[in-house]
């Protein structure tokens, strides 16, 4: 899928999203006012059931699938679904739900989106936004031909699917569930705690996560940048060595 198609079903998936968290709740309204069912108390919760709950669940994740299937095919098409399939794949489960709390939720106010907000949608937010570069149109390599900004993109790509896996706390219980593994769920439950500390650096807060976004992000927006601006680490070895010699 080259960039424009990818961007126009983004905006087409991010659209039904917006759709169905901030205004699917007045067509709800109108289909009560509508019906017959205000003349009857309590006769218009099953429409409302069915329109708030079944409906729009439903269209958030018809919403999430478009998302995640653009992002698969970009990926396919740019020859990175091998290296990102996973670390993408694990971002968008880990940020289901953050996406799900937002779209379903009544009255939200920042302070909870903010407390609910994952890492993981932050690095998954801040990656499909840098495959919207038509790195097609002059055969620009994606992520640069820097090894060490690539090499700083893949360590805190790492960094990101661990928090992303540290973040699951319904991993556990899902693992019990589906695969019938309570021992496997019990030591996942009991790692977790452990994994999140160690990627914390033991401060319990999200400052060192946020600081590898940050280089994340710096390092994708240097890859963009022509080769010539960013010299290679490797050649500046070699004419070190040149200089000595």
């Amino acid at each position: 899928m080259f960039a424009g198609r990818y961007l126009w079903w983004m905006l087409t998936g991010i659209t039904l999203l917006m759709f169905f968290t901030l205004c699917f709740d007045y067509f709800t309204w109108l289909a009560v006012q509508l019906s017959n069912c205000v003349e009857m108390a309590g006769s218009c919760m099953p429409v409302v059931q069915f329109m708030a709950g079944t409906l729009k669940t439903a269209g958030v994740w018809i919403a999430i699938g478009i998302l995640f299937g653009a992002a698969l095919l970009r990926l396919s098409y740019l020859s990175l679904l091998r290296l990102w399939g996973l670390p993408v794949t694990l971002w968008f489960v880990a940020s289901m739900p953050f996406l799900l709390f937002v779209a379903t939720g009544e009255r939200l106010q920042w302070a909870a989106i903010s407390e609910a907000l994952s890492l993981a949608f932050l690095f998954l937010a801040s990656f499909l936004a840098y495959l919207a570069i038509p790195f097609e149109d002059d055969d620009t390599r994606p992520l640069g031909a820097s090894t060490v900004l690539r090499g700083i993109v893949y360590a805190a790509a790492f960094y990101g699917v661990l928090a992303a896996v540290a973040e699951m706390n319904w991993l556990s219980s899902m693992v019990a569930k589906l695969l019938g593994m309570p021992a496997l769920a019990a030591i996942i439950a009991n790692v977790q705690p452990r994994f999140h500390e160690v990627l914390t650096l033991g401060f319990g807060n999200v400052l060192p996560g946020v600081f590898v976004l940050m280089v994340f992000i710096a390092a994708l927006v240097l890859s963009l940048l022509p080769p010539g601006l960013v010299p290679p680490l490797r050649r500046k070895r070699v004419k070190l060595r040149q200089l000595r010699h």
